[in-house]
């Protein structure tokens, strides 16, 4: 299911057909961009029930088939593949659709609500021979990148503790960050990313958790917890959305320290590694972590291998997430 386009010295160009399942604003500004960048990809539909979002991407990004249901997205033949950025309550049930329609699915996080409906994805997209895959854009960065490497150094030792924020101050009001039929909260919003950032350092589930968190609307509006890993290595995330923002992770082992600012970003900066042998700037360049996530997606399709991020982990990471919102719960009645 690729669009074939003319031939260049007798081998033929293919191109993976996106269909966007809503008018979401990090489609407007992210994803379609990134798209419409990606040599492999093409913008095919749109779906939106809103007729005036549909002419306001037309006028953003140009010609494609406009859908006015999600149904008609997911039954349109000429589209290869979807991102889902809806409400993270609608994830299960579109995915699941989408992939028993034949399409590959790009999934914004949190993959689900809780670890059943996530397995329940995986399980319906190898049933379905497609790939399924969370949206961790942060994944494609060099500044993940040179963590990664410093990880596998081994410069730090054996880790002892980790420690990651990403919160900020939310200004609009009655989005569905505050809807908890929704999916809303903190944690599902912001704190999944220090939690997948803390699953790739570990590759591990922790044998405890512990929670604290503010309430507001119904949902966590600033939340910190506490995992205790087989090891011994604590690890600690912090979000929320009713404060200033703050996004920064350490990583600590016996032998140094990694400090790593603007952690899920992909501007320029610079990674601090401290050990006893005296302290490192370890420059970071530019990414364009959208246009690497839809550029290795689109060619896991193409490639029919698995994309950089795998379900696993997502599986292990949405595993924790329900149990820190379990904690969440009990610590709050």
């Amino acid at each position: 299911m690729v669009m074939a386009l003319p031939s260049i010295y007798g081998q033929m160009i293919q191109k993976i057909r996106w269909g966007i399942m809503g008018c979401a604003r990090i489609a407007r500004l992210q994803v379609i961009p990134a798209i419409q960048r990606c040599t492999d990809a093409k913008l095919q539909a749109v779906a939106s029930r809103d007729q005036s979002k549909l002419s306001e991407f037309r006028g953003l990004f140009g010609a494609f088939e406009a859908h006015s249901t999600y149904e008609a997205l997911i039954d349109d033949p000429l589209v290869d593949a979807i991102y889902l950025p809806l409400p993270n309550s609608m994830h299960h049930e579109w995915a699941i659709k989408a992939m028993r329609k034949g399409k590959h699915v790009l999934c914004e996080k949190p993959l689900a609500l809780n670890a059943r409906e996530a397995q329940e994805m995986a399980n319906v997209a190898g049933e379905c021979g497609v790939l399924l895959m969370e949206a961790f854009m942060y994944r494609y960065t060099d500044r993940t990148h040179k963590v990664r490497a410093v990880l596998d150094s081994g410069a730090l030792g054996e880790i002892r503790s980790i420690n990651s924020t990403f919160r900020f101050s939310l200004d609009r009001k009655n989005t569905i960050k505050e809807n908890s039929t929704l999916g809303g909260g903190a944690l599902y919003d912001v704190g999944c990313y220090p939690l997948n950032l803390i699953g790739l350092v570990t590759k591990d589930e922790p044998v405890s958790v512990a929670v604290e968190c503010e309430m507001a609307n119904g949902v966590d509006s600033n939340l910190s917890a506490v995992m205790r890993y087989p090891s011994g290595l604590l690890a600690s995330l912090h979000c929320g959305f009713n404060a200033f923002g703050r996004m920064h992770s350490e990583i600590v082992g016996t032998d140094g320290l990694l400090l790593i600012p603007d952690t899920f970003l992909d501007d320029a900066g610079q990674l601090q590694l401290l050990t006893i042998k005296g302290s490192q700037l370890i420059d970071v360049v530019a990414s364009d972590r959208y246009g690497a996530e839809i550029n290795d997606f689109t060619g896991a399709i193409l490639g029919k291998r698995a994309p950089a991020l795998g379900l696993d982990e997502s599986l292990r990471n949405m595993r924790i997430l329900e149990r820190l919102l379990d904690y969440r719960v009990r610590s709050t009645q």
